[in-house]
């Protein structure tokens, strides 16, 4: 958890989340703070944080990190598919395939089965 000791007064966020349920993974109980983001990283938790750029407003919703999905089968919508729903509809930020059985590779120029 980053704890916020001392205000940022001269810190411009781009993206506050406010009031959200954090959810960290390590393990420890949830707990309510708000959370400020730069440049796609947590730069702050806490509670004295400075109007931001954006805020999102999520009292009543989890903020967690993203999610790895283990067992997919994108094995084929991998290649036309730069979503791979429904995985990413449900927080994941990272999916492994190929695990079944059922991988296309490996592939070649001259392959005529890919």
């Amino acid at each position: 958890m980053l704890a916020i000791t001392s205000g940022y007064p001269h810190v411009l966020f781009r993206l506050v989340i406010r009031n959200g349920t954090i959810v960290d993974g390590s393990g420890g109980d949830p707990y309510e703070a708000d959370l400020a983001v730069v440049d796609g990283k947590i730069a702050a938790i806490g509670g004295n944080i400075p109007k931001g750029t954006q805020e999102i407003d999520a009292r009543g919703k989890l903020v967690t990190p993203g999610f790895v999905d283990v067992h997919t089968h994108y094995d084929a919508q991998v290649t036309w598919s730069d979503r791979l729903a429904p995985s990413s509809w449900n927080g994941a930020t990272t999916v492994l395939f190929g695990n079944c059985g059922v991988g296309f590779a490996p592939c070649t120029k001259t392959s005529t089965t890919c």
